[in-house]
């Protein structure tokens, strides 16, 4: 079952991208990252090992960078 946390999509400086990045990097070293619609949704626990993928396109006038990254979660253990 899939479940729709968070997305975003926005134009930015380069500047602001990076500060946002950054947060997000300190989120993932603390092992839990703080991204939902909804004050209520406590934060999404990282746990090891994550799968990483960094793809990197150039076309004739626009470049993409997608990153994308997975792990398992872990199941709640039994009462």
């Amino acid at each position: 079952m899939a479940r729709h946390v968070f997305d975003l999509s926005e134009t930015a400086t380069h500047a602001l991208v990076a500060r946002q990045l950054r947060d997000l990097a300190d989120q993932f070293a603390r092992g839990r990252i703080d991204l939902a619609y909804e004050e209520w949704h406590d934060p999404t626990v990282i746990t090891d090992p994550v799968d990483v993928t960094i793809d990197l396109t150039t076309r004739h006038r626009h470049v993409d960078l997608v990153v994308r990254i997975g792990w398992t979660v872990e199941e709640p253990a039994a009462a």
